[in-house]
């Protein structure tokens, strides 16, 4: 999403409302298993405040996701304020805390897809509830129970079972 500054830029304070809605390729940066089929909605301001032009807005998404445990199917949406600040592409305040525009455009694609990623959950889950499976026979937890019985003992613990058994 390409915005023209070039009003905002000629007057300090002055702003720009935005409000869209538009596809966003967000899958072309994470991972497979989440989905970003629908528009991303947003809407904020832009405020030049001294060379510096400030974002401030929300953005909602709406993705598909599998549970980390079942691998069912999830359907979910994300909520995200969004704060951050641009200065004009080689200048003398260049840091990293800053995103860039060049001449009178600003991109706001590489804001959007970042803040969508750095708030994506790091386990989705379809249920609080849910067990998902049996990491021994495979069987979904959910609707079946297994026979496994699980003897396994950490290795670090070994020397409690000889002192239990012992008397």
């Amino acid at each position: 999403m390409r915005i023209d500054i070039s009003n905002i830029l000629k007057h300090n304070g002055a702003s720009l409302k935005l409000d869209f809605s538009e596809p966003i390729r967000v899958n072309d940066f994470i991972a497979e298993d989440f989905d970003f089929d629908q528009p991303v909605s947003f809407k904020g301001t832009l405020v030049n405040a001294g060379g510096i032009v400030k974002l401030d807005g929300e953005l909602w998404a709406e993705y598909r996701a599998k549970c980390s445990r079942c691998l069912g199917d999830i359907e979910s949406k994300m909520h995200i304020a969004v704060k951050e600040d641009f200065i004009e592409e080689g200048s003398d305040k260049a840091e990293e805390d800053f995103y860039t525009y060049q001449g009178k455009f600003l991109e706001l694609d590489k804001v959007i897809i970042d803040n969508i990623i750095l708030n994506l959950p790091v386990k989705q889950v379809c249920d609080e509830t849910c067990k998902g499976y049996c990491p021994k026979c495979g069987v979904d937890l959910n609707n079946n129970e297994c026979k496994c019985i699980n003897e396994d003992i950490d290795p670090r613990m070994e020397v409690f079972k000889k002192f239990f058994s012992e008397n």
